[in-house]
């Protein structure tokens, strides 16, 4: 059994690549761009790709790579080229027999896939495509901001997912918008996100010099992570702001600029965009995490903090409930809630001995079922038992 990978970004898609390599079942990883394959475009592009992929598994169409990084807003049109030069560079080798690709850009790909006689795999790492448009439509009229998912993307998604062999999705809130929208539960796979093992609690720089409670948001800042309703909750919140702080990690939406400003208070930090492989040194200096977010699949950022010991309070749309445990290494909570983020941190800050044993129950959670070797083990154990039913 060999297996074909398609993603026109990185997404989880290399790590899944790395995964199947090590379980020795990899025919190769269709992409627009990998630094070890294109050490020139490495200079321009910044990205290093770590994963340990062999390079001649590894097949990239490097003239979309620019427009599907600066050309957000046509990226449905780039994903579709991509996907049909994925297809026609398919061949029956009598060796790939599963193919798996990613939601959006996969439908050409898998249905010469099924004329190889392959088994067929669709990555969605999101809610299904009709309640994800549902719910942001809904979330960013609120603020007065015309959204919608492009009908060519949400006709082709709902192809595919009728196309595919099985879905694999990263949550059990992923699992059950499918269901919802009328997708048997059989066609569903679900398969947690795992960490990178340089994600770890550090001991020797988790005590802050100030004693200063801190309070970390990591993400895109925008109005889908529901950063709106965390910025309300800070404002509400019965602790002296002296006492505390408010690190906020990721690049910022225009579209939340003017509200955070609007917000912002004297002990809040933006750091903006932080490479991914320094993010540790920040996490851990850190207590607690909170993820607002009113829709997504399964953040990966949610094993990265509980992997350097920092309790997560997470909406249950953001896939979260397949790692915290409420009340045992982290909340779960309603969407669109300030007042349960509000409860939660001022809980946690007026109980240090119970945000300690949090910070330990996180990381062993992570420790026990979600590093990415324990993703890679699942989903091998999953395509062998697909296999064999063929």
């Amino acid at each position: 059994m060999k297996v074909t990978i398609s993603c026109s970004g990185k997404f989880h898609a290399f790590a899944l690549a790395e995964q199947l390599e090590r379980h020795h079942q990899l025919d190769g990883l269709f992409t627009s761009y990998a630094s070890t394959k294109n050490p020139l475009l490495k200079k321009i592009a910044g990205r290093l790709d770590k994963e340990q992929i062999p390079v001649d598994k590894i097949h990239t169409n490097t003239l979309l790579a620019f427009p599907i990084k600066l050309w957000q807003s046509k990226v449905f049109i780039w994903n579709n080229l991509f996907d049909q030069w994925v297809a026609s560079k398919l061949k029956n080798k009598g060796e790939s027999s599963i193919f798996i690709g990613w939601s959006g850009m996969s439908l050409h790909s898998i249905q010469k896939a099924h004329q190889l006689g392959n088994i067929t795999i669709l990555e969605r790492g999101s809610s299904h495509i009709v309640q994800q448009n549902r719910v942001l439509k809904e979330e960013y009229k609120k603020y007065g901001i015309d959204f919608e998912v492009h009908p060519a993307v949400i006709e082709k998604e709902l192809k595919e997912y009728e196309a595919t062999d099985y879905i694999s999705v990263p949550s059990n809130f992923v699992e059950r918008s499918f269901i919802a929208e009328g997708i048997k539960s059989d066609k569903i796979i679900v398969n947690p996100y795992g960490v990178s093992g340089f994600f770890k609690n550090n001991e020797a720089r988790t005590t802050n010099a100030d004693q200063k409670f801190r309070i970390l948001y990591v993400g895109s800042l925008s109005i889908r992570k529901g950063l709106i309703y965390l910025f309300e909750a800070l404002k509400q919140l019965g602790i002296s702001e002296d006492e505390f702080e408010v690190w906020f990690i990721g690049k910022q939406d225009a579209e939340i600029g003017t509200i955070a400003q609007q917000n912002k208070r004297d002990n809040w930090r933006f750091f903006g965009h932080v490479n991914h492989y320094e993010l540790p040194g920040l996490l851990v200096q850190c207590d607690i995490a909170v993820h607002p977010s009113v829709e997504e699949g399964l953040s990966m950022v949610i094993p990265q903090l509980m992997s350097c010991g920092i309790p997560v309070i997470a909406t249950t749309n953001t896939g979260g409930e397949n790692m915290i445990t409420d009340g045992l290494n982290g909340y779960i909570i309603p969407i669109r809630s300030p007042e349960a983020i509000k409860e939660k941190i001022e809980y946690l800050f007026n109980h240090p001995k119970d945000l300690n044993n949090m910070k330990d129950q996180a990381v062993a959670a992570i420790a026990k079922g979600f590093t990415w070797n324990d993703y890679g083990d699942r989903y091998t154990v999953l395509l062998e038992k697909y296999f064999a039913n063929q």
